[in-house]
């Protein structure tokens, strides 16, 4: 691969820029307390999530209406305070409680290296998450980004191809001049379908402690980075 080809970064950025399990496990747990209940936190946290991209695949499948992580993310939520009566929240309870979504601590190394790429690189995000999210736990973080496209502006949520095409489309190159970077291969293997280049950078620790996937270098991936700082350092020296 010629790094010369390459005109622009897309950035996957719920788990691999934003440290989404920590967050919200913590948030969870200060409620737990609050209440004066004991439940499960961290497999409260994950499957929360879990059950955010189970509904977001019945929007990509037409089976719920078009609707944004926010939506998602609150609607999995009912679900999930269903099977935790305990902690009893009311509607307006559960409205602010779903707001934790927008303040996402950033892994630490992520900043300082993302500052370093986009001195050669158009760098921008490329996620599920409403663009709100992006913006807020960004702001918080102090990252600054290029540009920030969400899928819910796209018609199209990834993994499906439209969402990589017409996010390298908006930014006026070919799929080829773009590379996608993620935590997730499965993202990754999607935007190489979709044409894009593919950097792998691993999250320890992303889903908890103990969750972890299957975190080795992907040989299928066009750069494999042990974390930011090395991606920073094979993309720009």
């Amino acid at each position: 691969m010629d790094l010369n080809t390459i005109k622009a970064l897309t950035f996957d950025v719920g788990g691999t820029i934003f440290d989404w399990h920590h967050t919200i496990h913590e948030e969870v747990e200060r409620l737990a307390q609050v209440r004066g209940v004991e439940i499960d936190c961290a497999a409260f946290t994950n499957n929360w999530r879990w059950r955010m991209f189970e509904l977001l695949g019945q929007v990509r499948s037409d089976e719920l209406p078009w609707m944004n992580a926010d939506e998602l993310h609150r609607r999995a939520l009912d679900g999930m305070i269903e099977k935790y009566p305990v902690l009893n929240l009311t509607t307006t309870e559960r409205d602010e409680f779903n707001q934790i979504w927008h303040r996402l601590r950033v892994w630490t190394d992520a900043p300082q290296a993302l500052e370093r790429l986009r001195n050669r690189y158009t760098v921008v995000v490329l996620t599920v998450l409403s663009w709100a999210i992006v913006v807020d736990s960004s702001k918080r973080a102090g990252i600054t980004w290029d540009g920030i496209l969400s899928c819910e502006f796209l018609g199209h949520y990834k993994p499906d191809p439209e969402a990589y095409h017409a996010g390298v489309r908006l930014l006026g190159i070919e799929p080829h001049e773009a590379m996608m970077v993620a935590a997730h291969p499965g993202d990754l293997r999607a935007a190489k379908a979709a044409g894009l280049h593919t950097a792998f950078v691993p999250r320890p620790g992303e889903r908890g402690e103990g969750n972890d996937p299957d975190l080795s270098p992907q040989p299928d991936f066009d750069v494999n980075a042990t974390d930011f700082h090395d991606l920073a350092r094979q993309l720009v020296g």
